[in-house]
């Protein structure tokens, strides 16, 4: 499984998103978080591991700005989890052969107690590289809108710009000054 490393600018809706279009998805949330609400059988848990997925078909299934939320069977019993996106701290595919892990969610020495043991030595190798600089392609799905315009990417308006002066009939666009 190829680790991701991510920091607070990447979105974990987007991520979540576009996993869920590939298929079950693993959110890796940190038991005992602010608003939180899992079932009792994970009490003890600290880190747990809930898969979700589209072709479920669940009912109350929602992923939003919030969080994501869903009755999920345990025991074949379902109970609702409502995890807000502060709370997750990796997620993960099995599709996609991808894991992507917050690395701002625990302290250094944390984050290592709590990676799966298969991985935890992949991890080690790549904790210090810039997320952004390695894997350039997360940009495509992972940044907000609004992270992008922040950190000086808008070549979408730069376009729509050139567009609008090439036609001599139109004013340009309004500017406060």
């Amino acid at each position: 499984m190829k680790i991701i490393p991510c920091n607070s600018e990447i979105s974990h809706l987007k991520v979540a998103e576009k996993l869920l279009e590939d298929g079950v998805t693993m959110i890796h949330v940190i038991n005992g978080r602010e608003g939180v609400i899992l079932p009792e059988a994970c009490s003890s848990m600290k880190i747990v591991h809930l898969n979700f997925s589209y072709r479920y078909g669940i009912d109350d299934f929602c992923v939003d700005k919030r969080g994501i939320r869903a009755s999920l069977s345990f025991r074949g019993v379902p109970q609702f989890c409502d995890i807000p996106w502060s709370a997750v701290c990796a997620i993960s595919s099995q599709n996609t052969d991808q894991y992507f892990i917050w690395v701002t969610a625990f302290d250094a020495n944390e984050i290592e107690q709590f990676l799966p043991p298969d991985i935890r030595s992949e991890f080690s190798e790549i904790r210090d590289q810039s997320l952004l600089d390695e894997i350039p392609y997360l940009k495509e799905f992972a940044f907000d809108e609004v992270l992008k315009k922040l950190n000086g990417d808008d070549s979408d308006e730069s376009e729509e710009e050139e567009e609008e002066d090439d036609d001599p009939g139109e004013f340009p666009p309004l500017r406060f000054v």
